[in-house]
């Protein structure tokens, strides 16, 4: 049985001022980082009982969800629903609701950038250009995505407004321990994401005369899998892939260092849930991590040297304690509780 927009309707007596009906893409397994930030978001603004917004939910069940597309175009003809909001990774519904204000969230441009021919025209036109010029707001999850999408589409500057992603991991989930880094013991890395951008070729050239053990989290494991053979990594080597939100919080706990130094990002959630459990960081010093990830270790990432040098930089005893209590303090500025009330506050003045 396919979701309707139409069961949205209700008695609009009975009905707060404005309803808001939140967009989730088809879900994958191993790439829910979208989903894990806004249905906490979606279940915290729900928990607001004087709001005088009612919120509801839809989610897709294809990627190109074409069916959907053609049930909501008619259902908003009839639907109480005010406000829709996409919340990314299915931006072609934006034009799906052509009688509602809509708001579209950006991650990254990073297809937008890089996907060339007939294919990464016919995508930029339905992901962005037309999403774009058809939404009445558009949130970027951080200023460099904001200041990427003026770069190409200078005429929206008027809708856009920055809201951060916030940290989504449940307090009693979150477990710390000491990090004591030795020499003569193997230091556990955590290294998440199969994109190419996130720089895991770089990462093993850099640090594979080192005593580290790799603990890879990669959706598509084939690309890893043949790096691993290629360096002879091996024995000192696990791969997980399509893990839950709890398997990843005990990896967390399990490893020493986070290693997330992408050539480009969006926003990158792993860094701030990574201090959270008072790891310390090595991400890249470029917009957007440089400015989230404040008590990291930063290096160019396409520098292989400085790489290396920050996971020496391990043994610095003063100097990682010092590290890791500075970004356990940076992952508390990114409040659920706060992200939801810029949501709530967009919504209302729409």
């Amino acid at each position: 049985m396919w979701p309707s927009c139409l069961p949205l309707l209700q008695n609009p007596k009975a009905m707060p001022n404005k309803k808001v009906l939140l967009v989730f893409r088809k879900a994958h397994k191993g790439n829910y980082s979208i989903e894990k930030v806004y249905h906490a978001v979606y279940r915290c603004l729900k928990e607001d009982t004087k709001s005088i917004l009612e919120y509801k939910e839809l989610t897709l069940r294809r990627t190109y969800d074409f069916f959907q597309f053609i049930r909501c175009f008619f259902g908003s003809l009839v639907s109480k629903t005010h406000i829709v909001h996409i919340t990314g990774g299915c931006n072609y519904m934006v034009m799906a609701f052509p009688f509602k204000k809509r708001v579209l969230t950006i991650h990254d441009l990073y297809h937008y950038q890089q996907l060339k021919g007939l294919k990464g025209i016919i995508y930029n036109l339905f992901f962005y250009r037309l999403p774009i010029r058809f939404s009445h707001k558009i949130v970027a999850v951080s200023n460099e995505t904001k200041n990427q999408l003026l770069r190409y589409f200078n005429h929206v500057n008027d809708k856009i407004t920055v809201i951060h992603n916030p940290l989504t991991v449940p307090e009693k989930e979150i477990k710390t321990r000491e990090r004591i880094f030795s020499k003569e013991r193997p230091v556990q890395v955590l290294q998440i994401g199969n994109k190419p951008l996130k720089n895991y070729r770089r990462f093993i050239e850099a640090t594979k005369s080192l005593n580290l053990h790799y603990h890879f989290v990669h959706s598509k494991t084939e690309a890893i899998q043949a790096l691993i053979a290629q360096h002879d990594i091996h024995e000192r080597s696990n791969v997980y892939s399509n893990l839950g939100e709890e398997q990843l919080y005990g990896l967390y706990h399990k490893t020493d260092v986070l290693y997330f130094a992408s050539e480009a990002e969006g926003f990158g959630l792993p860094v701030i849930e990574a201090q959270a459990f008072g790891i310390p960081v090595i991400t890249s010093k470029l917009a957007p991590l440089k400015n989230i990830g404040t008590g990291a270790l930063f290096v160019n990432p396409l520098n292989i040297s400085e790489i290396k040098n920050a996971f020496e930089n391990l043994y610095e005893p003063g100097f990682i304690k010092r590290k890791i209590a500075e970004g356990k303090e940076n992952s508390r500025r990114y409040i659920l509780k706060k992200t939801s009330n810029n949501y709530s506050h967009l919504y209302k003045n729409l």
